[in-house]
């Protein structure tokens, strides 16, 4: 299988600790949120989730586009994530996805955020184990 990107992150510390990437392109104070007993918030693992998913979105859908030759005025993919309790013991996220494709009717945009959501890495990898809610706004 032909590998196109390679990315390496560390974290040391834990919900209070740091986290870096290989490449020096983040740098990052982690903070537990105030919701789970944190002194302040700041960031934590679900901005880092939602803000990877809202953009492994956008970018699957500009590519889909790419390759019919079309190109959307903008894309804006609000990916709301949601901590929440699991049945089973522990946590899960629910998520929440509210796109815009401008240049394309609702009609055209609901076929492409399927398409996209059908295509996107992050979406292949929490298929059934993450209630995906996506519409267009």
């Amino acid at each position: 299988m032909k590998t196109f990107l390679k990315r390496s992150a560390r974290m040391e510390g834990g919900r209070n600790g740091s986290l870096k990437t290989e490449d020096k392109a983040l740098d990052l104070k982690l903070r537990k949120p105030t919701e789970m007993g944190g002194e302040n918030n700041g960031v934590d693992p679900e901005n880092l989730f939602a803000a990877g998913y809202a953009s492994c979105l956008a970018s699957s859908i500009e590519f889909l586009l790419e390759q019919q030759g079309k190109q959307a005025d903008d894309i804006v993919i609000d990916a709301n994530l949601s901590l929440v309790g699991d049945p089973d013991g522990g946590f899960k996220f629910d998520l929440e996805v509210v796109a815009s494709i401008k240049g394309f009717d609702k009609s055209e945009q609901e076929k492409l955020l399927e398409a996209g959501l059908g295509f996107c890495p992050y979406s292949k990898a929490i298929k059934g184990n993450v209630n995906v809610n996506a519409k267009i706004a």
